[in-house]
């Protein structure tokens, strides 16, 4: 299965990375409404609590993942399949993979083909990539069927084409648009398009990320500063590294081996003091300290001591934790959700 990665923050490392994963799980169906549920693993089978803890669909699934534009991707019985907030099955095909909806449709593969489905099932966009990936701002980017090259298409599968656009775009992780801007990459230098394929900012930065809260971090020389969708540094280049705003703050290493938070004028906020982090949403951060992991707020409060093995971001109200618990001989991972105030809402189980 295609991973969708949260990128860690290492204090270890001079290279940027980031945690901003609010565009591809807001959960919100047709009408809107947020699904508030979460998946949750008991006795080996996945299924969904609701804020409060409750189980709303049984666990009978052998994966399942958060809901995302109204329908959850789950695997059952080994296949993979589209499920409703009732837990019914909604859509089922013959799919080697898939990927959550956004904008209405989802990337999925068959027979070794990555093509586009509507919310009925049916192919918007028919199999004809090497690699597909999630729709944002109307677009979406894909590799050609020989292997030879990326660019984007459209909701009816037509290339976004501009004399401006590169010939040739390398791979880029972070491919979505965002601030109805996307980073390319040619040649190992670093740029942006806009939605039209137009090139709007010059493909000129050896590393950059991409845009957030509508500003980016790119790198100047030896050194990390923020340019907003005009291309204009409004960050001086100052960190050894950084990361995605979210809430009005960024992560930044501009003096020691551990992080901090700065905010839009680059102004420290909260120190350097934490081992790795991840970006703010929903008013929270994860942040490392040690071997253990917690959350913070926007004044740097912790909302728990370190404790948990791993934690995703804040969705929907709550976070997902991870701890370990010897049985035994062995050192298992079991999975709960925290609320805002770092209580329980689901202790871990497996």
């Amino acid at each position: 299965m295609k991973t969708k990665y949260i990128l860690i923050i290492s204090a270890l490392s001079l290279l940027i990375v980031s945690c901003n994963v609010v565009d591809s799980i807001t959960g919100k169906d047709d009408n809107n409404d947020i699904i508030e549920l979460y998946p949750v693993q008991l006795d080996e089978k996945w299924g969904y609590i609701n804020k409060k803890g409750q189980i709303k669909i049984e666990p009978q699934f052998q994966n399942a993942f958060h809901f995302s534009d109204g329908l959850a991707k789950v695997q059952h019985q080994n296949s993979w399949k589209y499920i409703n907030a009732n837990g019914d099955f909604v859509i089922e095909g013959d799919f080697w993979e898939i990927e959550n909806f956004n904008e209405g449709l989802a990337a999925v593969r068959m027979d070794g083909l990555w093509g586009y489905i509507n919310k009925k099932g049916n192919f918007a966009v028919n199999p004809r990539f090497r690699d597909a990936f999630s729709f944002s701002n109307n677009r979406a980017f894909v590799r050609s069927i020989d292997y030879s090259r990326y660019y984007y298409i459209d909701k009816d599968g037509n290339e976004i084409v501009s004399v401006s656009i590169p010939n040739s775009m390398d791979f880029v992780a972070n491919n979505t648009f965002s601030n109805s801007r996307a980073l390319v990459n040619e040649d190992n230098l670093f740029g942006y398009i806009d939605t039209k394929g137009n090139t709007v900012i010059e493909l000129k930065y050896p590393e950059a990320r991409p845009f957030s809260d509508n500003l980016a971090a790119v790198k100047i020389s030896d050194k990390w500063g923020y340019i907003n969708s005009s291309g204009t540094v409004t960050i001086s280049p100052q960190f050894i590294s950084v990361g995605d705003f979210g809430n009005g703050l960024a992560p930044a290493r501009k003096s020691s081996n551990k992080f901090g938070f700065i905010n839009k004028q680059g102004k420290t906020v909260i120190e350097e003091q934490f081992d790795e982090v991840y970006s703010f949403n929903e008013e929270r951060a994860g942040v490392k300290i040690g071997e253990k992991w917690t959350f913070i707020d926007k004044s740097g409060n912790q909302i728990t001591a370190p404790q948990f093995e791993e934690v995703e971001a804040f969705y929907n109200g709550l976070a997902k934790v991870t701890v370990i618990v010897p049985i035994g001989e062995e050192l298992v991972h079991r999975h709960g959700y925290i609320d805002k105030k770092g209580n329980y809402i689901w202790f871990p189980t497996n």
